[in-house]
This record gives C-alpha cells, sequence and structure tokens, in this order.
C-alpha cells in the first residue's frame, strides 16, 4: 500500500529538485530585499488563485482531478504544467501518510475495487489537503496571500549580515522549498518573456520577407506590362 504514496512523492520530488534559485552574473547583483520578494511571493499566489479571488483552496491545486476528454492548446498546457510545478512545491507535506487508511474510504477495513481504483487520487488529494492545511493558519479552509507568503517571516534569520538583502552567499544557505520556488518563478517569467520577444522577432521577420517578396512580384509584373 505504499507503493502509491511513494509515487506521489516521486512526483513531488521531480518537481521540487529543479527548484534551485539562479543569480544575476552581472557586477550590479546587490541579492533580494525583503520587498522583491514579497513581490516575487504574491506573482506566485497569482498564479496559483485561478479564480482570482484572493485565496487558494484545494479545488484550485488539485490539478489532476481537472479530467477532460479535450486536448488543451500549447500554451494552456504550459500554464498548467507550471501551476503543478508551483502546487508540488508549495503544497507537499514531509507528514507520513497511511495510504490504506485514506484509501478505505467507507472505513470497512479493506479496499474494494473502486477504492482501490481511485488509491492514488485519494492519497494524493490528501497529501494536498495536508499542505493546504498547514499553511492555512486561521483554519478557514483556504490559504489567503499573507499565510502563503508567510515563509518570508524568516527574512531577517536569512540575512545574516543584516544589510536589509539576500546575497549569493545567503542564498546558498536558504533550504526553505518556498523561497527558492518564488526565485525560480523570477527566472521562469524572464524567460517566458524572452520567449515572447523572440515570436515577435520571427513573426516581424516573416512579414518582412513576405512583403519583400511581394513587392519583388509587383515588380515583375510592372517590367512585364
Amino acid at each position: 500500500m505504499k507503493q502509491a504514496f511513494i509515487m506521489v512523492v516521486s512526483l513531488v520530488l521531480v518537481a521540487t529538485a529543479t527548484v534551485h534559485a539562479e543569480v544575476d552574473t552581472g557586477e550590479s547583483w546587490k541579492g533580494f530585499d525583503l520587498n522583491q520578494l514579497e513581490t516575487l511571493s504574491n506573482n506566485v499566489f497569482k498564479q496559483l488563485d485561478a479564480d482570482e479571488n484572493g485565496s487558494i483552496t484545494l479545488d484550485e491545486i488539485d490539478l489532476l482531478k481537472e479530467d477532460s476528454d479535450e486536448i488543451p492548446k500549447e500554451d494552456a498546457l504550459a500554464l498548467r504544467q507550471q501551476r503543478l510545478g508551483l502546487v508540488n512545491s508549495y503544497f507537499w507535506t514531509e507528514e507520513e501518510v497511511n495510504t490504506f487508511e485514506v484509501g478505505d474510504t467507507n472505513g470497512d477495513g479493506s479496499l474494494n475495487q473502486d477504492e482501490f481504483d481511485n488509491l492514488e487520487s485519494n492519497v494524493r488529494t490528501h497529501v494536498l489537503e495536508l499542505g493546504l492545511t498547514s499553511l492555512d493558519t486561521d483554519k478557514n479552509g483556504s490559504v489567503e496571500a499573507n499565510e502563503f507568503s508567510a515563509h518570508l517571516d524568516n527574512f531577517e534569520e536569512w540575512d545574516a549580515d543584516g544589510n536589509g538583502t539576500i546575497d549569493r552567499e545567503e542564498l546558498a544557505e536558504i533550504s526553505d522549498r518556498r523561497f527558492h520556488t518564488d526565485i525560480r518563478r523570477r527566472w521562469a517569467a524572464r524567460a517566458q518573456r524572452q520567449a515572447e520577444r523572440d515570436r515577435i522577432a520571427l513573426e516581424m521577420e516573416r512579414r518582412q520577407r513576405l512583403e519583400a517578396e511581394q513587392e519583388r512580384r509587383d515588380t515583375a509584373e510592372d517590367e512585364n506590362d
């Protein structure tokens, strides 16, 4: 019965293993101050707050329950994958889960066929519930922005030299998973902006080629006339 839980944790570990902060290579980079980190965390919160109502619920993070026969468009699929990675980074919990107890939804001490078929899904949902509960300090069933960014309360502890910023050396000492997810989103957003600029540049180049070709044809027609 541990296999389902191991499968869930394996997926989480794959997603979180890539959550490592990078820093600008330029000499001008001085580190992150608290305001910048709060902005990064809020950007992650907004991406997970799908209905934009100011709180994150279980329905918004249990993405694998979103079954549909329709094949999502490429941009929608990419956004879903991004959200899934953020969910795994923020709402994964190290709390031990008894997969049998979670799977035995009717509490009869055994797993029937339906419970067995839904075991992985039920364990995943339970793990996410635990993760959400751990952040939901006011116990209202959802996570608000201030709860989501509560890990930044450790800023003064992370800022070992007390200069008001987290520099390269201090960055390397921070093990908080949510902090590194915040930072990773900065570079992900930068990569997305660069990809959009590249797409626009390619589109402009394509149009210029078409216009040049059309001009060549018009010139040839004029000469034939």
